[in-house]
């Protein structure tokens, strides 16, 4: 059989291998695909509410009479073998007047004759029940001093009929046997107000 004389053209076959070289590609290039994120931001406390472990609750409703002082906290018990983060607290003026109120940290013991609140629920809310918190809410009224075996830490002034709060995130954290105490001075127009509060539980390392 002849051998055929048709030659392939270098145009079509030649040329573009140079532009390549060149870095020009004669021929479009198909759009690359859109890549979706493969990473989701879950925030930590979403975390431990869904493990059970985030907690919230408030005092009910403190009164405070004239020349006495009183107070809402979160306490840890001394032998609760968990930290409490807070995550975020808020603190309800009923009163006619502003407040002032002073975020106290000590010790759990120093704090003597409060009562307990039983308004404390997880994070998560199901028909199986999560196992109940190892953090105490806790109010009072009455005396002048503040507790021995603490700090003042910061104060913020409350106007009337308002709430105001912030977010810790985590950042306040409560070891066994100590305790947040949103404390109000003793003043000579007496106080009202509602305290609650946030936090996680993780086991001591």
């Amino acid at each position: 059989m002849a051998k055929s004389s048709f030659n392939p053209s270098p145009y079509y076959y030649g040329m573009p291998d140079v532009y390549m070289q060149m870095g020009y590609y004669p021929f479009p290039t198909p759009p690359a695909t859109e890549q979706l994120p493969r990473q989701v931001h879950i925030p930590y406390a979403m975390s431990m509410a869904s493990q059970c472990k985030y907690f919230l609750g408030q005092t009910e409703k403190v009164i405070a009479g004239t020349n006495d002082q009183s107070f809402g906290a979160l306490a840890n018990p001394f032998r609760s073998g968990v930290l409490l983060y807070v995550f975020d607290w808020h603190v309800t003026n009923l009163s006619d007047h502003p407040l002032e109120v002073q975020f106290w940290f000590g010790k759990t013991e120093s704090i003597v004759g409060a009562k307990s609140s039983p308004a404390i629920t997880p994070g998560y809310a199901q028909l199986s029940p999560c196992p109940p918190s190892q953090g105490k809410i806790l109010f009072s009224t009455g005396g002048t001093d503040l507790p021995r075996g603490g700090a003042v830490a910061t104060t913020r002034i409350i106007p009337s009929m308002s709430t105001a709060g912030a977010e810790i995130n985590g950042q306040w954290i409560l070891g066994p046997g100590m305790t947040l105490m949103a404390h109000v001075p003793a003043s000579e127009k007496g106080a009202s107000f509602l305290f609650s509060t946030g936090w996680w539980e993780q086991p001591v390392f």
